[in-house]
C-alpha cells in the first residue's frame, strides 16, 4: 500500500502545477483582455467625448468586463489552487497523465478504480500494489508545461504595441485625458479648446495679510485677449501682460481662496490659494513704576514702545497677540522670551538705567519673528543740581553779607549747606545746614555768618553746596564758587569806622560848596526877578533848572547823611560821654533829614514860575534864600559837629590801641623765647600809631575851634628810645636788657594811654562848663532882644510916618536886626560845639530873619499893620527858641550834676561791688569791736540825719528858678550843716549862689543830733556803702525797669541795717543782719561777675545793626528777585519730552552768558 500512497501523493502534486499553470495563463490573458479592453474603452472617449451619462455607463461596463475576466482567469484558479473549490478528480488528472504519458495510458485510472472497488483481495491488493511500482518512477508532474502559456502572449503583444505607439507619438493625452475623463465620469466634460489655461506659480500659498499675484499661462492655436478670474462668486479681469499671459494679485488676504479663470467661455480648473496664519502682535502697554524719589506715580503707557523714563524706571511690557506661539524681545542680539501670561497675554519686564534700542518679535510654528517691532528706550539722567548765588560780600567790608540763590534739581533738593574754613587751614572745614524743603526749584537767602561762631581777625573762604534726592546712583552735589570774608577785629571795624567817617566829612566838605554856589545863584536869580518887570519865558527856565539842581543836592546829601548815620549806629561806645554826644549827633542828623518844609517850598516855587507870578516868586525865593542859609549852617555845624566828633573818636582809639599794644609788648616780655621778628613788629605798630596821632593833630587844627589834645610828645619819645633798646638788645641776644626795655616800654604806653584818657576826660569837663557858660549868655541876650522888640513894637502901634520919633525907632528895628545877626553868629559857632542844640532852632531863626527883613519893608512902605504883624511873629519865635535853649541849659546842669556826682565818688575811692563787700566786711568788725567794749545805744530820739560833706556839687541857681535848690556849688564845696536828704544831698538856704571853679561855697541853716563818735563813723560808712550800691543798680538797669532782685533785696537791708545802727546802736542783732549782708552781697557778686562777663563779650560787638541788616536783606531781595526767572516746573504738568525742553531753556541764558 505504500507505493499506492505514494502514486496517491504524486497526483496531489500533479494537481497544484496544473492549478498554478492555469492561474499563469489566466493572469496572461486577463491583463491582455483587460488591457486591450481599457484601450479600447479610452479611444472610445477620447474621440466620442461622451456626456457623463455615457461615460458612466462605459465606466461600469469596464469594470463589470475586468471582475468578469478576473474572476475567470486569476480568482477561479486560485480558490481550485487554495481547495476552495473543487477541481479536477484523481481520475481526470489520471486522464491527463496518461494522454501525455504513452506507457501509462489506463494504468493509472485501473489503480485508481480498483482501489475503489469495496471489496478488496490479496489479490486486488496485490495488482493494485504490482501497478502502482510501475507507475511509481513516471514524474506526473510534467505532464503539465508553463512554457506552452507562452502562446497567450501573442494576445498582450497588441495593447502593448498600441500604448507605445501612442506615447512615442506624444499623443500619451489620449490615455491620460481620456482615463482622467472615465474616472471623473460624474463630471461635464467639454471638448478640448482651442486654448488652454496653465498656472505659473509653483504653490498658492500666502502669508495672512500679505498680497499674492498669480499669473496664468494660455497656450493653444487661438489665444484669448481678456480673461476673468472668479472666486467668491465675483469675477474680475486679469491683466493681460501679453503673450498669453495674465495676472492678477490678491491684496491683504487673510482667508484661504477658490478660484478659477475663464476666458471665451474656456474655464481652468479650480484653484485653491493656502493661507499661512500670521503671529500678529494687537496692543502693546507699558506698565512704568517710577522711582519713588521722583515723585511721579505710576503709570500704564498704551499702544507705544517708545518711550522716555526717568533713570531707575522698572517697565513692565505687556503684550496682547493672536496666533502667536512666542514674543521675544531683543536688545544688541541678545533675546529674551516673554512669559506667556494667557494664551494670547505675553509680559516681560526690565530695570531700565540705560537709554536702549531694542525690537519686540512675534513667532508661531509657521513663522519666526514675523512681526518684528523696533522701539526706543531714552532715559532721563538724573542731573547734577544746579546753584546760583549772588551776594554783596564784595561791597561791604564789616558786618553780615547778604547771600541770595537759586537752587534746582529735575526731581528735588535734599540739603543746602554752607561750608566755611579759615583759608590758612582748608582742610578744617565747618559745615552749617540751611534750612530747604524738597522742592525742585527754589530760592533761599542767608545772612552770613548768622548763626555760626566765627574769630576775629581771621579771613575766611565759603562756599554753598547742595545736594539732590537722587536715591538711584547717590545724593549729588553741586558747589558755588568760593566767597571770601573776613571776620574783622574791633580793632579793624573801630578804624573803619573811623576812616568811612573821613571820607564822609570829606563829601560833606563839598556838599556845603555846592550849597554856597547855590546860595549865590539863588540871590542872582532873585535880584534879576526884582529888576525885571515882566517875567519871561527865560527867567521861567532858570528857575526850573534851578529847582533840578536843588533837588539834585538834596539827594545827594540825602544818600551822604544816611551814609553818615548807619557809621554811626554800627557801633555803641564803650565811653560813656562818646556814646551820649554820638546818640545828639545822630539826632541832628535826621533832623537834617527831613527837608520836607523845603521841598513844600520849592513846589510853591515851582508853580509861580508857571503861572509867572514875579511878586510871589520874589517872595517865595527870599524865603527859599533864608532857609538854604540856615540848611547850609545846619549842614556845616553838623560837619564841624562830626569833625569834633571824629577827633575824640580818634584819639580815644589811638589811647586803646596804645593800651593793646602795651599788653602785646608786656607779653613778650614775660615770654621766654622772644624774638625779634616779634618785637619789630610791635615797633612798626607803635610807629604806625605816630603817624595817627600827627594825622589827628592834623584834623584837629582843621576844626573852626580846635581842641586842647593831651601833649604826649615826651612819652612817645621816651617809648620810642625804649622799643629801639629792646630792638638792639634782642640783635645782640641780650634777653635781660631786652626784657628790662620791653618792660619800661610797656609800662609808659599804659601810662601814656591813661595820659590821653584823662586828658579827655577833663577837656569834657571843661568844654561842659564853657559850653553852659556861652548858652546862658546868648539866652540873656536873647531874652534882651525880645523886650526891645516887644517896645518897639508898643511903639510902632501908636505911632505913624510922621511922628518924630518914627525915624529913630526904624533905625532901632534896623538895629535889633543887626543885634539878632550877631545873637544867631554866636548860637551857630555854640551849635558846633554842642550837639543837644537841635536843628529845630532854624525853623525860628528863619522865621526871625525873614519877619525882621519884612517888618523894615513893610515899615518903610507905610504898611504898618503888617510891619506889626511881622513883629508879632518875631516875638514868638524868638520866645519859643529862648524857652527852648532854656531847657536845654537847664538839661546840660541836670546831665553835668549827675555827671559830677559820679565823678567825685570816682575820687573817693571808685567804689565796685567787690570793693563794697570788703568795705561791708569792715564795718562788721568795727560793730564787733563796739560790743567788746560794752557798746552802747542812743539814748535819746535819734535827730535829724547829718548832711554829708562831698568834695564838688551841682551848680546852684537862683531862687524859685524851676524850683531847683540852692547850696549846689559848682565843683564847690556843700554847706556846713542842712538837713541831709534820702541820697545824702544837702539841702541849701536860701539864696545859694554857685561857686566860681570850684571855689564857690554854698551856706545854709540846719540842725544834727550829736550821735556817739565811733557809731556815728560806721553810721556813715554804711550809708556811702547804700550810695554806692544804689548807683550800682541804676547803672546795671540801664533806665530799664526791673532789674536783679538780689540787688534789691541786698539795698533793702543795707537800709535796714543804717536803722538799726541809730536806734539799737552796738548790738548782736546788728551784727548778725551785716553778716547776712555780705552773705547777700557774695551771693550778688557772682551773678555780676557771670552778667558782667558776658556784657563785656558783647560791649565788643555790639552793633545796632539788626534793624539796618533787616533793611538790607529786604532790598537784596527786591534786587535778586528782579533778576531772575523762577519758573516752578513742579506744577506744570508736562509730559517728559517737554520738561526737557523747559529745562533747554532756562540753560540757554546761561550758555550765552558763558
Amino acid at each position: 500500500m505504500s507505493a499506492f500512497k505514494t502514486i496517491e501523493k504524486k497526483l496531489h502534486q500533479f494537481t497544484r502545477k496544473f492549478y498554478v499553470n492555469e492561474l499563469i495563463k489566466g493572469t496572461i490573458l486577463f491583463l491582455s483582455l483587460g488591457f486591450l479592453y481599457l484601450i479600447f474603452t479610452l479611444f472610445l472617449e477620447y474621440f466620442l467625448w461622451l456626456k457623463p451619462n455615457a461615460r458612466t455607463f462605459l465606466f461600469w461596463v469596464f469594470i463589470i468586463v475586468e471582475v468578469f475576466l478576473l474572476v475567470r482567469f486569476i480568482a477561479i484558479p486560485i480558490f481550485k489552487l487554495l481547495g476552495l473549490r473543487k477541481g479536477i478528480s484523481l481520475k481526470e488528472s489520471s486522464k491527463i497523465i496518461g494522454a501525455h504519458f504513452p506507457e501509462v495510458k489506463d494504468k493509472l485510472l485501473n489503480v485508481l478504480q480498483l482501489k475503489e472497488d469495496a471489496q478488496q483481495s490479496d489479490l486486488l491488493l496485490a495488482s493494485i500494489n504490482q501497478k502502482s511500482e510501475e507507475l511509481q518512477p513516471i514524474p506526473f508532474v510534467k505532464a503539465v508545461d508553463f512554457k506552452k502559456n507562452t502562446k497567450y502572449l501573442k494576445y498582450a503583444i497588441v495593447p502593448v504595441l498600441i500604448w507605445l505607439i501612442t506615447l512615442i507619438s506624444g499623443n500619451n493625452g489620449v490615455f491620460t485625458q481620456s482615463l482622467d475623463r472615465v474616472v471623473n465620469h460624474r463630471t461635464a466634460y467639454n471638448p478640448p479648446a482651442p486654448f488652454s489655461f496653465s498656472l505659473q506659480n509653483e504653490n498658492l500659498q500666502v502669508i495672512q495679510g500679505k498680497p499674492i499675484t498669480i499669473i496664468v499661462n494660455t497656450a493653444g492655436t487661438v489665444l484669448p485677449s481678456e480673461a476673468k478670474i472668479i472666486y467668491d462668486n465675483q469675477q474680475y479681469f486679469l491683466q493681460n501682460n501679453g503673450n498669453g499671459t495674465f495676472s492678477y494679485t490678491f491684496s491683504d488676504v487673510q482667508k484661504p481662496l477658490n478660484f478659477f479663470v475663464e476666458a471665451n467661455g474656456v474655464q481652468s480648473q479650480d484653484y485653491k490659494i493656502e493661507v499661512i496664519n500670521t503671529p500678529t502682535i494687537n496692543n502693546i502697554a507699558l506698565q512704568l513704576s517710577y522711582p519713588r524719589y521722583v515723585g511721579k506715580r505710576n503709570e500704564t503707557i498704551q499702544n507705544t514702545g517708545n518711550i522716555i523714563v526717568p533713570e531707575g524706571t522698572r517697565i513692565t511690557w505687556k503684550v496682547q497677540a493672536s496666533q502667536t506661539d512666542s514674543v521675544a524681545f531683543i536688545i544688541n542680539e541678545n533675546r529674551n522670551l516673554f512669559n506667556n501670561v494667557t494664551n494670547s497675554n505675553f509680559e516681560y519686564s526690565k530695570y531700565i538705567r540705560n537709554s536702549l534700542n531694542y525690537q519686540i518679535t512675534s513667532s508661531n510654528k509657521n513663522l519666526r519673528d514675523y512681526e518684528n517691532l523696533q522701539f526706543s528706550v531714552g532715559i532721563i539722567k538724573d542731573e547734577v543740581p544746579e546753584i546760583s548765588v549772588q551776594t554783596n560780600i564784595d561791597s561791604i567790608s564789616r558786618g553780615t553779607a547778604q547771600f541770595a540763590g537759586q537752587i534746582s534739581d529735575d526731581y528735588g533738593l535734599n540739603k543746602l549747606q554752607i561750608i566755611y574754613y579759615d583759608d590758612n587751614n582748608p582742610q578744617n572745614q565747618q559745615t552749617f545746614d540751611l534750612q530747604i524743603t524738597k522742592e525742585n526749584i527754589q530760592t533761599f537767602f542767608y545772612q552770613f555768618p548768622d548763626g555760626l561762631d566765627l574769630k576775629s581777625g581771621i579771613n575766611y573762604e565759603l562756599f554753598f553746596q547742595v545736594f539732590d534726592n537722587d536715591a538711584v546712583n547717590g545724593n549729588k552735589k553741586a558747589k558755588s564758587k568760593v566767597f571770601n570774608y573776613r571776620k574783622k577785629s574791633t580793632q579793624e571795624i573801630d578804624q573803619e569806622l573811623l576812616q568811612e567817617q573821613r571820607n564822609t566829612i570829606n563829601s560833606l566838605e563839598n556838599s556845603i560848596q555846592k550849597q554856597e554856589k547855590q546860595e549865590k545863584e539863588l540871590t542872582k536869580i532873585q535880584e534879576d526877578l526884582q529888576n525885571k518887570k515882566k517875567l519871561s519865558w527865560n527867567d521861567k527856565k532858570k528857575v526850573e533848572n534851578f529847582i533840578k539842581r536843588q533837588e539834585n543836592y538834596k539827594k545827594m546829601m540825602q544818600r551822604q547823611t544816611d551814609e553818615l548815620q548807619e557809621n554811626l549806629d554800627e557801633k555803641k561806645e564803650e565811653n560813656e560821654n562818646l556814646q551820649e554826644k554820638k546818640e545828639e549827633l545822630k539826632k541832628r542828623i535826621d533832623e537834617l533829614k527831613k527837608l520836607d518844609k523845603q521841598q513844600k517850598l520849592l513846589d510853591e516855587i515851582q508853580k509861580m514860575a508857571d503861572k509867572l507870578n514875579k511878586e510871589d516868586l520874589v517872595k517865595k525865593a527870599k524865603e527859599l534864600a533864608q532857609q538854604n542859609k540856615q540848611q547850609r549852617r545846619s549842614l556845616e555845624r553838623m560837619l564841624e559837629l562830626t569833625k569834633r566828633f571824629y577827633v575824640e573818636q580818634k584819639t580815644m582809639q589811638i589811647a586803646n590801641k596804645l593800651d593793646e599794644l602795651a599788653k602785646k609788648q608786656e607779653a613778650l616780655e614775660q615770654k621766654e623765647n622772644a624774638t625779634l621778628a616779634e618785637q619789630e613788629k610791635i615797633n612798626e605798630e607803635f610807629k604806625e600809631l605816630k603817624k595817627e596821632l600827627e594825622e589827628l593833630a592834623k584834623d584837629n587844627e582843621k576844626l573852626k575851634e580846635p581842641m586842647e589834645l593831651p601833649d604826649v610828645e615826651d612819652e612817645k619819645e621816651a617809648i620810642d628810645e625804649e622799643l629801639k633798646k629792646s630792638e638792639e638788645s634782642l640783635k645782640k641776644q641780650d634777653k635781660n636788657e631786652a626784657k628790662k626795655s620791653q618792660k619800661e616800654s610797656s609800662k609808659k604806653m599804659k601810662e601814656m594811654s591813661a595820659k590821653m584818657q584823662k586828658a579827655m576826660e577833663a577837656l569834657e569837663g571843661e568844654s561842659i562848663e564853657e559850653n553852659m557858660e556861652d548858652l546862658r549868655k546868648i539866652l540873656e541876650n536873647l531874652v534882651t532882644f525880645s523886650f526891645q522888640q516887644e517896645n518897639l513894637m508898643n511903639k510902632f502901634s501908636e505911632t505913624s510916618t510922621g511922628h518924630p520919633d518914627y525915624g529913630k525907632d526904624l533905625k532901632k528895628q534896623n538895629d535889633i536886626r543887626t543885634y539878632f545877626e550877631h545873637i544867631d553868629d554866636s548860637l551857630y559857632v555854640l551849635s558846633m560845639r554842642l550837639p543837644k542844640i537841635s536843628a529845630k532852632i532854624q525853623d525860628d531863626l528863619s522865621t526871625t530873619h525873614y519877619n525882621l527883613e519884612q517888618s523894615l519893608e513893610n515899615f518903610s512902605e507905610n504898611r504898618f499893620n503888617n510891619g506889626i504883624s511881622n513883629q508879632r511873629y518875631v516875638m514868638t519865635s524868638t520866645n519859643n527858641l529862648a524857652d527852648y535853649l532854656s531847657n536845654i541849659l537847664n538839661s546840660m546842669k541836670n546831665s553835668m550834676s549827675m555827671k559830677m556826682g559820679k565823678g567825685k565818688k570816682g575820687k573817693q575811692g571808685g567804689f565796685s561791688l567787690p570793693d563794697i563787700i570788703k568795705k561791708q566786711g569792715e564795718l562788721s568788725e568795727k560793730m564787733k569791736e563796739g560790743m567788746k567794749k560794752g557798746g552802747k545805744k542812743p539814748g535819746q530820739k535819734s535827730g535829724e540825719k547829718p548832711g554829708e560833706g562831698q568834695k564838688g556839687g551841682k551848680e546852684g541857681k537862683k531862687p524859685g528858678a524851676n524850683g531847683k535848690p540852692g547850696n549846689e556849688g559848682e565843683n564847690g564845696k556843700s554847706g556846713d550843716s542842712g538837713k541831709s536828704g534820702k541820697n545824702g544831698k544837702g539841702k541849701g538856704g536860701k539864696d545859694g549862689r554857685p561857686g566860681e571853679n570850684g571855689k564857690g561855697k554854698g551856706e545854709g541853716d540846719g540842725e544834727n543830733d550829736d550821735l556817739d563818735g565811733e557809731l556815728y563813723e560806721i553810721y556813715k560808712e554804711q550809708s556811702k556803702l547804700r550810695q554806692e550800691l544804689q548807683n550800682a543798680i541804676k547803672e546795671s538797669e540801664n533806665g530799664k525797669p526791673g532789674g536783679n532782685a538780689n540787688a534789691k533785696k541786698a539795698l533793702k537791708t543795707m537800709e535796714q541795717l543804717e536803722n538799726e545802727i541809730l536806734e539799737k546802736g552796738f548790738n548782736a542783732g546788728t551784727i548778725q543782719r551785716m553778716q547776712r549782708l555780705n552773705y547777700e552781697l557774695l551771693k550778688l557778686d557772682s551773678a555780676v561777675l557771670e552778667q558782667g562777663e558776658d556784657k563785656k563779650r558783647k560791649s565788643t560787638t555790639n552793633f545796632k545793626e539788626t534793624q539796618r541788616n533787616n533793611a538790607k536783606a529786604l532790598q537784596f531781595k527786591k534786587q535778586f528777585y528782579n533778576q531772575i526767572e523762577i519758573l516752578n516746573r513742579q506744577s506744570l504738568p508736562l509730559q517728559e519730552n517737554y520738561k526737557i525742553k523747559v529745562r533747554e531753556y532756562f540753560s540757554e541764558p546761561q550758555k550765552k552768558e558763558k
